[in-house]
């Protein structure tokens, strides 16, 4: 299974952005060879804050569009939740990360969901955010369609 982060959404809309082709073959990619991408409700939430937030994106979705964007996600990829239990493991997660402060909280409670629910990759574009955690590979949406041989 591989996470498909927040990131990856965003670019996939939003076609003025350089990462678009590439977040948009992955996601079709996936989608189409039956790979398991997944994703978890903080990326859905995630997802919405940024692309309603036009101090984020030039131009924001209304909270209508949002919905209706966060449904056909949904649509694509398996919506994985590890409730409490990720809650849980972030305490663990903490524990290795001593200096972790601010917002890098939310990736670590990604990663802690992660590891529960025994997913060990993330499509990102984050990746120097993710390589910190143990046990977690971090990869771009173009790493991963170089890895399944598919053309730029």
């Amino acid at each position: 299974m591989i996470l498909i982060d927040t990131n990856v959404w965003v670019y996939a809309i939003n076609v003025d952005a350089p990462q678009n082709g590439a977040s948009r073959r992955f996601i079709e990619t996936v989608v189409s060879t039956r790979h398991e991408g997944v994703i978890m409700p903080q990326i859905l939430l995630e997802f919405y804050a940024i692309v309603t937030d036009k101090r984020r994106i030039a131009l924001p979705l209304t909270s209508e569009q949002a919905l209706e964007q966060m449904k056909v996600i949904r649509s694509l990829c398996r919506l994985v939740d590890a409730g409490g239990k990720g809650l849980e493991n972030l305490s663990h997660i903490m524990a290795g990360q001593p200096g972790l402060k601010g917002a890098k909280i939310f990736d670590a409670y990604l990663v802690a969901q992660m590891m529960v629910a025994g997913i060990n990759r993330i499509c990102t574009y984050n990746t120097h955010d993710f390589k910190v955690f143990k046990g977690i590979t971090p990869l771009t949406p173009e790493e991963l369609l170089e890895i399944r041989g598919i053309r730029q």
